[in-house]
Parts: structure tokens; sequence; C-alpha cells
């Protein structure tokens, strides 16, 4: 295998004629009889392009360029769109040409148009009253809010005549036990104030009593002592700390994934 260099490639020209080949492929170029012949010939070639006049195309140049692409011969198959074109009768006349002389596309053309008649006479359907809500009653949605879970309810309530009868039974037990109560009431305020005095009085006694019973233990003393109010500021940072902390974790488990909803394709 020969050591000797290789001759200058294109860009190493290029490189030249702007001064920036490196030093290596420089010392080539000045001992290399091929290369410098191919040097001054592309810096001739150069110079000669330089002084070439500069042309303008006119402004119908670009038109004519495409009026002439328009007219040539179009070899790639019809795609989906194509086809969706050819059936509606809006398929360009360069691509019905095509469709005229391939056999593979003619095949394809048939086969939509055999596709199309068969979904046309396919009957409409027209689904029936309250399909909606039936599908909404089967679909899991989730429940972030207060108000997402009132709505929830509501819609799926007012829908079902049996729950609305039940609710307005329940509603009239609710308000007419609430109506007797105030008449009962507003008939027996003599009873009721005797028995509300008797409450207190006894109530007040059965709470002294328990504290009674509580200072008698024998670790209410050690506790009391050790319970100072530092202590119990800390302890009840603690527990609120730790309160916060379980409804967080709490609220993270029960929070439900995003649904991604797919859409069927036609």
């Amino acid at each position: 295998m020969s050591d000797a260099p290789l001759h200058l490639t294109a860009e190493e020209l290029d490189l030249w004629l702007d001064s920036s080949l490196p030093d290596h492929r420089t010392s080539h170029l000045e001992t290399c009889e091929a290369c410098r012949v191919a040097a001054e010939e592309t810096r001739e070639l150069v110079s000669y392009l330089a002084r070439l006049p500069k042309a303008a195309p006119g402004p119908l140049f670009a038109d004519r360029v495409m009026s002439r692409l328009e007219r040539a011969p179009v070899s790639v198959h019809l795609g989906a769109e194509d086809l969706d074109l050819w059936v509606t009768g809006m398929l360009p006349a360069p691509r019905e040409a095509h469709l005229r002389s391939c056999p593979e596309c003619q095949a394809l053309a048939n086969a939509e148009r055999l596709l199309v008649l068969q979904l046309e006479r396919l009957p409409l359907f027209d689904p029936a009253p309250g399909f909606a809500h039936r599908v909404l009653d089967r679909v899991d949605v989730p429940v972030t809010s207060v108000r997402g879970a009132w709505q929830l309810w509501r819609s799926r309530f007012e829908r079902n005549p049996v729950a609305v009868g039940i609710a307005a039974s329940v509603a009239v037990m609710l308000g007419g036990s609430m109506a007797a109560s105030a008449a009962w009431a507003a008939g027996n305020q003599d009873l009721i104030t005797g028995l509300g005095t008797w409450l207190v009085a006894h109530g007040e006694q059965w709470f002294w009593q328990g504290v009674g019973s509580l200072q008698a233990q024998s670790w209410y003393g050690p506790v009391r002592g050790a319970l100072t109010p530092g202590r119990a500021v800390v302890a009840l940072a603690a527990v609120t700390t730790f309160y916060a902390a379980g409804i967080l974790t709490l609220r993270r488990l029960l929070a439900l994934p995003e649904s991604q909803v797919a859409r069927a394709g036609h």
C-alpha cells in the first residue's frame, strides 16, 4: 500500500480558494503537479463564473416551471386521499390519467367504490330516548369535588322516577314529623322547661363527680406535673402535624387517575 498522500478533493480545493486549507495539505499541493493543475483550473473557473452577468428570472418563471411539472407523467400509485377525491369526482386530471393506465390503482378504486356503496345501504342508527343517560350511568366518572358529586347524584337521581317518589315520601314524612314536633313543643313549654332545668342541675353534678373521680386516680398527679404549658403546646403542634399529614396521605390515596378517552377511527 502506497504511503503517498492522496490528491486534493473538490472540497479541499474550495478550502484552498478560501485560504483555509490545512498546512499539511498545502504542502502536498506545492509538491504535486496534478493538484497544482487542478487548483489553477478551479481558480480560473471560479474567476470566469464571477464575471458572468447576474440573471434575474421573470415574474412568470415560477408559473412556467410549475406548469411543466404538472404536465409531467405521474407514476406514483393513488393514495387514500386520491381515492376519496375520485369517489367524489374531484380527482385531478393527471391522477385520473394514471388511474386509467394502472391496473393496480383501478382495483383499489373499484374496491373503494364497492365499500362506499355498502356503507350507503346500511340503515341509519337512531338511538332511543335516554340512550345518552344510560351510557353515562355505566361510566365511572371520577369525582374530585363536592360540587361534582352533588351534580352526579342529582343527574342520576332525577332520571329515576322510583327514586323521586321515595325522596318525595321521605320529604313529606320529615316535614310532617317536624311540624308535629313543633306543635307538641308549643303545647308543652312547662314540661320542656322543667326537663331542661333538671338536665342542667344533674349535668353539673355529674361533671364534678367525674372530675373528682379523675383526680383520685394514681396517675393523675404525675401526668399533671409533667404536662407544663410549653409541653402542652408542643404536644398540640405534634398532633396537628400528624393529623394534617394523615389527611394529605388519605387524599393522595383516594385521588383517581385522569382517564384517557380513546377516539375510534372512522
